[in-house]
């Protein structure tokens, strides 16, 4: 009788029989599988696949929706609850620690609820924490504990910080956390008290850094540090490039913009006039760039909205204001109101 063993890093069946396949192992007595043993000793990514399908879940169990607050624009765009009506929801908004210290969260919970009400999203609570929090923690394991239901799911979008709430919650050390998207390949299991909870695989999102560049480029774009807004006086038709990869030129009366994105990612100031020659000799001109671009434009209506751009960051924008952007072919950006100070 033949015994299954899954690779305590990503969850996939281990198998030393392809080693094109996904859960190749040298041998079924290592705890990984090689695509993980490099990515934890080598830093090499290049193996996990991004699952596209939404998991089948149990009816009577409790599915804990994580999302990163890089990811506030999708929070309500994956409609699980339509596929298991039946189950109890939780929302957690986790990485709470990348924004500034003094951001209003009274006012981000109040609107994250209000706009969950009006979207028809059923829940029973919506959680900001961080994963890296003790505090947190120990927060989230008395809150859970009062469930019923055995079986507990995190279900969320790649790098919403998921397994590392896993690991936490249940002691599950040699689960691989990384800023790697599609890292857990199958669900992975450990007891909770007298729940089981599952860490599920990401749920795939195109247009995100990790289906734009490779892992050693792209993971040094993510912020894993509290982010320090930067603030830009503009003038009409000045532009801003965010490394090589995004040019945003703003069309209106001394707009203000105020970037969230990682402190160490480049950010150049020019006018518009220059944005192609920029583009057309990016090779000489940035560090971090891809082959192909496309223009996109918003027009941003009166008020505060978020552009999200992929899962790179976001800018605050006070409309009424154009943005004319040069952003990666098929990159990931949207516009939302606004969602905290």
């Amino acid at each position: 009788m033949s015994t299954t063993i899954k690779c305590q890093g990503c969850g996939a069946v281990l198998q030393s029989d392809d080693i094109n396949k996904v859960g190749y192992a040298l041998s079924l007595d290592h705890d990984y599988c090689q695509a993980c043993y490099r990515l934890l000793h080598y830093g090499e990514a290049n193996t996990h696949f991004h699952p596209e399908d939404l998991p089948s879940l149990p009816a009577d169990s409790l599915i804990v929706m994580v999302s990163s607050v890089l990811h506030l624009d999708l929070l309500f765009n994956y409609p699980v609850y339509r596929y298991q009506p039946d189950a109890k929801y939780v929302y957690i908004i986790n990485q709470i620690d990348l924004l500034p210290i003094d951001t209003n969260l009274d006012l981000l919970i109040q609107n994250v609820t209000k706009k969950a009400k009006q979207m028809g999203i059923p829940f029973i609570d919506i959680i900001l924490m961080s994963s890296k929090n003790k505090f947190d923690i120990d927060n989230l394991k008395k809150y859970l504990k009062t469930f019923r239901q055995k079986n507990i799911y995190l279900l969320g979008v790649q790098n919403s910080g998921k397994t590392t709430i896993f690991k936490t919650l249940t002691n599950q050390e040699k689960a691989l956390a990384f800023k790697k998207a599609g890292l857990t390949q199958e669900a992975l299991s450990a007891p909770f008290e007298n729940h089981i909870i599952w860490d599920m695989p990401g749920l795939y999102q195109e247009g995100y850094l990790h289906h734009l560049l490779p892992y050693e480029i792209y993971k040094k774009l993510i912020p894993d540090v509290e982010i320090r807004p930067k603030i830009y006086q503009l003038k009409n038709n000045q532009s801003l490039f965010l490394e090589g990869l995004v040019s945003m030129t703003f069309q209106g009366v001394d707009p203000t913009v105020v970037l969230y994105v990682d402190r160490n990612i480049n950010i150049h100031k020019t006018n518009e006039t220059r944005v192609k020659e920029l583009l057309l000799n990016k090779d000489k001109m940035f560090k971090i760039y891809t082959d192909k671009y496309e223009e996109k434009s918003f027009k941003i209506p009166k008020g505060k909205h978020q552009l999200t751009i992929a899962d790179m960051g976001f800018v605050h924008i006070v409309g009424p204001i154009t943005v004319k952007m040069n952003v990666p072919k098929n990159m990931h950006i949207s516009i939302t109101e606004a969602l905290f100070q």
